[in-house]
C-alpha cells in the first residue's frame, strides 16, 4: 500500500465526527461475518486477489477484510495459520502512541513534558539546549531532531540493540536538527515513548496495555518482549492475531469508543491521525505513531510494518484491512481489494462468486505435495553434526549446523540474536511446522542438494515475519553462504563460515 499525500481535506470535512455509524455491536468477543456483497463488495474480484497471492507465491501470510463491522474476507496463506499470532513489527508504533495517549487521557504524561524530564539518573550529564527541549510529541511525531531515521537501514536501532542499555544510548545520541524541524524515522525514539509510560505509569507498557486497551477490547495472547532493564520495545516486535489488530483499527474509526466506554480520547484520536510532520518521499504524512495515505483512490490512515503488516482504516468506506506478510508487493493487496469495492449499499447475491472465493481461500491454506526424495550425497555425511560459525552480518544469522540421518528430513540448529533454535527440515519440500522460531513461536523449515556439494536452506520464521534463503557451499573447513532475506534485511550477502 502506497504512501501518498492524505488526509487534511477529510479531516477539516469530518471535524470531530464519528466516521461511520454508531456500531450495532463491539467484537469483544469475536467479529460477524458476511458475504463481501452484503457489504457492498465483489467476491469475484476478492477471489482473484486471493488466486494472485497464491500464484504469484507473494509472500503473503493472511489478509483481513472487514466493512461495517463485519469481516467479509479472511484468508491465511500456508505455511501462516490463524492460530498463531504474528510480529507486527512498526506498526507497534501505533499500539505505543495510542497507550502514550491513553497515558494523557488519565494524567499521567503531558506532551508538551521533555523527554528528559522522565529520566534523571539516564539522561546525559551535560545535554545542550536542544536536546533539553525535545518533548514526548516532538517523538510521536518522528521530529524529536535526534541524529536518528536519516541514515538508510535504521542504523541507531541496530546499534541500540547492540548495547544492554537502550534508553540510555538513545537520549545519548547527538541532536541533528532543533526539535520539530524535520521528520526523521528513528524506531529508537518509540523506544523511548514506552520508557516514558513506564516511568509515568510505574508498570511496563505492555502491562499498560494489557490493562487499559487490550483486555477491554477482548484481545488475548499479546506478545511484546521486554529489553534488558524490562522496559517493552516500543517501537517493534509486538504480535497479535490479526482479527484481533483490526480491534484498534475498529477503536479509531469509532473515535476511541468501545461498548460504551471511552478507551481513548476522541481528541487524541483525531490529533493521532493528523498530519504532525511531513516525511517527505516516505509518504504524504506522518501523526502519532499513523501514517496518513491514499490507496486506490481512498483516504488512509493506518499503521506500516517491515515486511508489509499493516492495519490499514479507510474511514469514507467504513472499513478495515489487515495484513500480514514477510516481504511482498505491496501494490497487489490494498489497492485489489479498492477495486472490490461497488457499492456502499448492499449488492445482489452472487453465490457463484462466493463459493468461488472460499475455494480460493481454502486452496490457499494448503501445504504443497510433497516432492520425490533423493538420495543424500556423500558429502551429507561428511557435514553431519559439525558446527559452522557466521561472522557479524546483516542477516542475524550467527551459526548454522546440519544433521543428516535419512533423505526425508534434516535436523537443523540455528543460531540467531545469540539464542539457538532447532528446526527439522523437510527435504520433501514441504515445512515442518511447530514452535520453533524465536519466542518459540510458528516457523519451520524445507531444504534440498543442488549438487554434491551445495544444499540450498529455506528457514522461515513465520509469525517473526523472516525468511530466509541461504545457499551453502561446503568447502572443507569452510562454507560459503549467500543470504537472503525477504523483507530486506540482506540481499545476495556473501558470507563465510568456519568450522568450530
Amino acid at each position: 500500500m502506497n504512501l501518498r499525500p492524505a488526509l487534511p481535506a477529510l479531516l477539516a470535512l469530518l471535524g470531530t465526527q464519528t466516521w461511520a455509524a454508531t456500531p450495532s455491536y463491539y467484537p469483544t468477543k469475536g467479529w460477524h461475518e458476511s458475504t463481501p456483497e452484503e457489504q457492498g463488495l465483489d467476491s469475484q474480484v476478492l477471489a482473484g486477489m486471493v488466486d494472485n497471492i497464491s500464484r504469484k507465491h507473494l509472500n503473503v501470510h493472511s489478509v483481513t477484510v472487514i466493512r461495517h463491522g463485519d469481516v467479509v474476507l479472511d484468508t491465511y496463506f500456508y505455511p501462516y495459520k490463524p492460530t498463531a499470532t504474528h510480529d507486527v513489527a512498526s506498526v507497534t508504533k501505533s499500539i505505543t502512541a495510542a497507550l502514550v495517549g491513553i497515558a494523557v487521557d488519565k494524567g499521567l504524561v503531558k506532551t508538551d513534558q521533555t523527554m528528559l524530564s522522565f529520566f534523571p539518573k539516564e539522561a546525559p550529564a551535560s545535554p545542550d539546549a536542544q536536546k533539553q527541549a525535545v518533548t514526548v510529541a516532538n517523538l510521536l511525531s518522528m521530529s524529536s531532531g535526534l541524529d536518528c531515521g536519516f541514515a538508510p537501514g535504521e542504523q541507531e536501532l541496530g546499534h541500540m540493540r547492540e548495547t544492554t542499555q537502550w534508553l540510555r544510548y538513545t537520549l545519548a545520541l547527538p541532536m541533528k536538527y532543533a526539535p520539530g524541524e524535520k521528520f526523521g524515522y528513528c524506531s529508537p525514539g518509540y523506544h523511548v515513548l514506552s520508557s516514558v509510560v513506564t516511568a509515568a505509569a510505574h508498570q511496563e507498557l505492555a502491562d499498560f496495555g494489557r490493562k487499559n486497551l487490550f483486555e477491554p477490547l477482548g484481545i488475548k495472547d499479546v506478545i511484546w518482549p521486554p529489553d534488558d532493564e524490562g522496559r517493552t520495545h516500543g517501537w517493534g516486535d509486538s504480535h497479535f492475531y490479526p482479527r484481533d489488530f483490526g480491534k484498534i483499527g475498529y477503536l479509531y474509526l469509532h473515535d476511541g469508543i468501545w461498548d460504551g466506554k471511552q478507551i481513548i480520547s476522541k481528541e487524541w484520536i483525531h490529533k493521532s491521525i493528523t498530519k504532525q510532520a511531513d516525511p517527505g518521499r516516505m509518504g504524504g504524512g506522518y501523526g502519532f505513531g499513523w501514517w496518513l495515505a491514499n490507496v486506490g483512490g481512498l483516504e488512509e490512515f493506518g499503521g506500516n510494518g517491515r515486511g508489509g503488516q499493516k492495519v490499514a482504516v479507510w474511514p469514507e468506506k467504513d472499513m478495515i484491512v489487515i495484513v500480514t506478510g514477510g516481504g511482498y508487493p505491496a501494490n497487489e493487496v490494498g489497492p485489489e481489494i479498492a477495486k472490490a469495492i461497488k457499492s456502499d449499499q448492499p449488492l445482489p447475491p452472487n453465490p457463484a462468486g462466493v463459493q468461488d472465493m472460499k475455494a480460493k481461500v481454502a486452496e490457499a491454506a494448503k501445504a504443497p505435495a510433497p516432492t520425490p526424495l533423493s538420495d543424500l550425497p556423500a558429502m551429507a555425511k561428511t557435514v553431519s553434526g559439525v558446527a559452522w560459525e557466521l561472522p557479524r552480518n546483516a542477516s542475524r544469522l550467527e551459526g548454522l549446523q546440519f544433521t543428516f540421518k535419512g533423505n526425508s528430513e534434516a535436523q537443523l540448529k540455528v543460531k540467531y540474536l545469540g539464542t539457538e533454535l532447532n528446526f527439522p527440515v523437510g527435504l520433501d519440500g514441504v515445512y515442518r511446522l511447530g514452535p520453533y522460531g524465536p519466542l518459540k513461536l510458528l516457523a519451520g523449515a524445507t531444504g534440498h542438494w543442488t549438487s554434491d556439494t551445495d544444499f540450498l536452506l529455506d528457514l522461515n520464521f513465520i509469525s517473526n515475519i523472516n525468511r530466509y534463503t541461504v545457499a551453502v557451499h561446503f568447502d572443507g573447513g569452510q562454507i560459503q553462504t549467500t543470504i537472503n532475506e525477504s523483507s530486506g534485511l540482506i540481499r545476495n550477502g556473501k558470507v563465510t563460515g568456519r568450522r568450530i
